[in-house]
């Protein structure tokens, strides 16, 4: 690699270049303020919170408004069901209640047929991925002519290591 980092002094110019970074919005206008209009390209997003705080919801919202905005959202879960998290994004997007969404079909349907972007849902069981099985989805993916524009990896810390290290 000839990369060996930006030089503080060297490259001064290119911090006052202008930068397009197109982020996505959260949906939250608090912190679509902090974060500078929400999550830009190649910028990665962390949700941390103790077990049953909504984190998964969390990610099938900023999902939700990715696909809003016409971008191509590839959400990994690597513990729910793909048609649970399918299931979260339709009452996200809508508004319905996920308690009764199975109630509202043809509402939903009737709501998601136009939508701009587009949303590919891909499960593995736990402790089957690590990141060059998500990295090979992709691979495959763009090869098919699917430009990711968002990727959610629900459940993260459930990915299989890629080397294993006696260590903890």
């Amino acid at each position: 690699e000839n990369n060996f980092g930006y030089d503080y002094i060297a490259d001064f110019e290119k911090r006052f270049e202008p930068k397009y970074r197109r982020p996505v919005s959260t949906g939250w206008a608090d912190m679509d303020s902090i974060t500078g209009g929400g999550l830009g390209k190649s910028e990665l997003g962390v949700v941390i919170a103790p077990t049953g705080a909504g984190k998964s919801m969390i990610l099938v919202h900023l999902g939700s408004e990715g696909i809003k905005e016409g971008k191509t959202v590839i959400h990994y879960t690597l513990e729910l069901q793909d048609t649970v998290i399918a299931t979260r994004y339709d009452s996200c997007i809508t508004g319905d209640p996920l308690s009764d969404i199975i109630n509202f079909k043809d509402e939903v349907y009737d709501e998601i047929k136009n939508i701009e972007g587009s949303l590919i849902v891909k499960e593995y069981p736990t402790k089957s991925a690590n990141p060059n099985t998500i990295r090979a989805h992709l691979s495959r993916l763009i090869k098919r002519g699917i430009k990711p524009g968002m990727i959610i990896v629900d459940y993260a810390d459930l990915l299989k290591p890629v080397t294993v290290r006696k260590e903890k």
